[in-house]
This record gives structure tokens, C-alpha cells and sequence, in this order.
């Protein structure tokens, strides 16, 4: 029998790995990644060379028979572009199909964009709900903070420098005085955290650049002030 690996990558910092990846990413007879450019950089950072082929939702379907014909030989890796697989990142097929053969999965944890937030938020409550990416559509969108407001919880998301200034408009004119924690670029060179409403948030990035994570505050779940 063997594993398939379901294994974490550092979200910035190439430093960010734990001794067990990377004795399992040596060990693996092959490597499925999101993106293989990203990956080939951090095996070429810890000096792996085992074998790597791409893994998207896109090409799932041609490579799933193709990862579980390695299994067959041994253990293979799934990593995404960086931080938890699977965290708003594709893998949920190949999980289930290999979860209907002899075959074991096995998560590695490590780094993930959604707790290094969290942990830095300052919220008094553990009481959160993450939703990945805010969805694209307005009204999608104001169900969620709506939601979240109803029930008291803090929300924490995913998003793009090319929406992250629709999200904000909209947070302001919902929870115009609800804290947020917005975490750019974390573990970065340009690793930023801002601390502030949605019309403070706005003012500050008027040409957002880079990865988001957005925390926003709700009921008893208070966020550290700045």
C-alpha cells in the first residue's frame, strides 16, 4: 500500500517548511503541482530532483490515472502553489479517487494563509468562518457579510488585487464600522498588515498589489486594535 501525500508548501518564504516535507518530497516517486514553475523553485531551494508533473482542475481528469499507476510503484506528493492543498486549491478528485483504492492519504501539514492571519489578528474569540475566495457577484457577496453579521462571527477570505477594492466598498457600505484585518503578501518581501474600517482600508490601497487575506470583525469576536 502507499500514500499519497497531501503536502504543504511555504505561502512566501522558502523557509517556511518543515524537515518532514521535505524528507517526503525526496522521497516521493513523483510530485503533483499546481504550478510546476513554483515548485521546481523550491525543490531547487532544499535540492530535490525527483520527478514533477503539473495537477490542475483543468487537466485533473488526464492525470488522475496517470498518479494512480505511481502509486502503484509508491508514495507520491500533491503540493499546490503554495501553502495547504486543497484551501481554495484543486486535489478534492484525486482525493476521491484514490480514497476508492487499497492506497492511504496522508496530510503534511504546514503552511496556510488562513491561519498565519488568524494568528496575528488578535481576535478574542475563536469563533471564525473562512469561505475561500469572496465570490464575483455583488449579491453573493452581500449574503455572506450578511451572514456573518447575523451570526456574530468573524469572516475571513481570500482575495485578488483586481476585487479587493469592490469587496472593500462593499464592506463599507455594510459594516461601515466593523474592524478589519488585512493581511498583503504574508511571509513576504512586502509582507503588510493593516489594521482598520473599510473607508481607512480603502484610502490605504488605492493600487492593491498582491495576495489578499482579509479578516472582519463581528459581534464578540474582537480584533486587536492597532
Amino acid at each position: 500500500m502507499s500514500v499519497l501525500h497531501i503536502l504543504s508548501t511555504p505561502i512566501g518564504n522558502l523557509e517556511d517548511i518543515t524537515l518532514r516535507a521535505i524528507r517526503i518530497l525526496k522521497e516521493s516517486v513523483i510530485i503533483a503541482a499546481e504550478d510546476t514553475r513554483t515548485t521546481k523553485r523550491l525543490l531547487a531551494k532544499y535540492q530535490i530532483t525527483n520527478k514533477i508533473i503539473s495537477y490542475t482542475d483543468h487537466n485533473s481528469k488526464m492525470r488522475i490515472p496517470v498518479l494512480l499507476k505511481y502509486l502503484e510503484e509508491g508514495n507520491i506528493a500533491l503540493v499546490s502553489e503554495a501553502g495547504t492543498p486543497l484551501v481554495s486549491d484543486p486535489g478534492s478528485q484525486l482525493i476521491q479517487a484514490v480514497s476508492k483504492t487499497e492506497h492511504a492519504i496522508s496530510p503534511i501539514p504546514g503552511a496556510s494563509a488562513v491561519t498565519a492571519a488568524l494568528s496575528i489578528a488578535g481576535l478574542s474569540s475563536n469563533q471564525w468562518i473562512f469561505i475561500g475566495f469572496m465570490p464575483r457577484k455583488p449579491g453573493q457577496k452581500k449574503k455572506i457579510i450578511l451572514w456573518a453579521q447575523e451570526n456574530n462571527t468573524a469572516l475571513v477570505f481570500f482575495e485578488s488585487p483586481y476585487r479587493i477594492l469592490s469587496s472593500l466598498k462593499l464592506i463599507q457600505e455594510l459594516s461601515p464600522a466593523n474592524n478589519l484585518v488585512i493581511c498583503r503578501e504574508l511571509t513576504k518581501l512586502y509582507e503588510e498588515v493593516f489594521r482598520g474600517n473599510a473607508s481607512e482600508a480603502l484610502e490605504h490601497f488605492t493600487k492593491p498589489k498582491g495576495e489578499f487575506t482579509i479578516i472582519i470583525q463581528y459581534g464578540k469576536t474582537r480584533i486587536a486594535s492597532s
